[in-house]
């Protein structure tokens, strides 16, 4: 008779800023009591409005939003059939599995949950979320997110 406790998964940096083609590591934090290690997943989501001209653009449609709805964010907040979300890489124990898309890339998942890119690449800036799945741990914060926005690419117009 098992007893399930909490898990809680926090990305502690909410944006990185990085200039293409240089390396970069997503941080994850999880706290789990769980005896087996959890599966974790790495997934990716396109930006819903670029963030770099929502910051220029203090009176658009988007920023005024803002400030009109508490804890809304024009750059993370829309449906996602809106965007591109894709799975990026998985781990269980000490297998990790990249994604398609990201085969034959330096990427992988070291620590416990941190994603680490070697070389940044065009299409890299987007929303990535950390889910931490156990089975012990059926209640808590199993995801958080974190954004990583590279400097130099001319990506902004996938949606138009």
């Amino acid at each position: 008779t098992g007893s399930s406790m909490a898990i809680s998964v926090t990305c502690p940096t909410k944006r990185y800023v990085v200039i293409l083609f240089q390396p970069v590591t997503l941080t994850c934090n999880y706290q789990t009591s769980a005896q087996q290690p959890p599966v974790v997943i790495w997934r990716y989501k396109y930006f819903c409005q670029n963030p770099i001209l929502t910051a220029l653009n203090p009176s658009s449609a988007a920023n005024q939003l803002t400030q009109a709805i508490p804890n809304y964010n024009p750059i993370i907040d829309c449906t996602e059939n809106q965007r591109t979300v894709r799975t990026v890489a998985s781990k269980q124990g000490n297998t990790i599995t990249l994604a398609d898309g990201y085969q034959g890339r330096k990427i992988t998942i070291i620590n416990n949950a941190d994603l680490n890119f070697a070389q940044t690449a065009w299409g890299d800036s987007g929303v990535y979320v950390c889910s931490v799945v156990s089975t012990q741990d059926l209640t808590g914060n199993s995801e958080d997110y974190t954004e990583l926005i590279v400097l130099g690419e001319c990506t902004w117009n996938k949606s138009a």
